[in-house]
């Protein structure tokens, strides 16, 4: 399990998501109701030898996996590598799920070699949805299937508009569609089993608890062109005065827009 040779963007998310490893599972509620739902997606006619947990973080889907695919041998694989070690300190590896360090659009695995690719709340960092196609179409077998869920445009909504009321630099990722996941994986020679979306909306009292949220699950990486500058106090200010004024009886919102995907690759 050790570092893979990465990009400076990937080092990055890697980092904010080491940096999260003890923190991610108990503030993580909206990903991990995500992946379980993913889970109860997979096609029932599924025998899969060999499967990919891309993403798989802290490994905390392994048992439900396991129980749901007991023949399969699964890879979880991750670009952090101490949230690899977090999966295993908790007793979430074993002969049949073990863990590899690797970077997902350079896969150190053979073509056609897996059956099964499965991920949630992971891929979103994946900017270029043709060269990730490409790379996880080279490693899955005719026939396999690719079970996918990530947030989509619209995530975070609230906390890019107010942003956007203090200053003009980006502070919030902006999302692939859903349709743009789907189109490129069709455009590689996917067909489309399932495609669905739905919005969760969660509440927090004021900023800090978003910001402690984004950062105890690793959320808070911001793809930017130009190093950041330090964020003045009163842009910081602005943004929050910004924010408050979308607060609810239940707090200040934070919407996810959530998309899932089944795709396989044609016999």
């Amino acid at each position: 399990m050790s570092p893979p040779a990465a990009t400076p963007g990937s080092r990055a998310v890697s980092r904010h998501f080491g940096g999260a490893a003890r923190t991610y599972d108990a503030h993580a509620d909206v990903q991990l109701s995500a992946a379980r739902a993913l889970i109860a997606l997979l096609p029932a006619d599924l025998q899969p030898t060999r499967a990919l947990d891309l993403g798989a973080g802290t490994a905390p889907m392994a048992r439900r996996l396991q129980e749901r695919l007991p023949q399969t041998h699964w890879l979880a694989l991750d670009i952090a590598l101490p949230m690899l070690q977090e999966a295993q300190t908790r007793g979430r590896l074993n002969a049949r799920y073990s863990a590899v360090c690797a970077d997902v659009m350079r896969l150190p695995l053979a073509h056609q070699s897996m059956d099964l690719l499965y991920s949630s709340f992971a891929l979103q960092w994946c900017q270029q949805l043709p060269a990730l196609a490409a790379e996880l179409t080279r490693v899955t077998a005719p026939g396999g299937v690719f079970a996918l869920c990530v947030p989509v445009a619209g995530t975070l909504g609230e906390l890019r508009d107010s942003w956007a009321e203090a200053d003009s630099a980006p502070h919030v990722n902006r999302f692939h569609t859903l349709q743009d996941w789907e189109a490129a994986f069709v455009a590689a020679g996917w067909f489309t089993e399932t495609a669905h979306q739905w919005q969760v909306q969660q509440h927090y009292p004021d900023v800090r608890a978003i910001s402690h949220m984004l950062r105890a699950t690793g959320a808070h990486h911001v793809f930017r062109s130009q190093p950041q500058g330090l964020t003045g106090r009163r842009r910081l200010q602005a943004m929050m005065a910004a924010y408050d004024t979308r607060r609810t009886d239940a707090g200040l919102p934070v919407t996810w827009q959530i998309g899932q995907l089944v795709l396989r690759r044609p016999e």
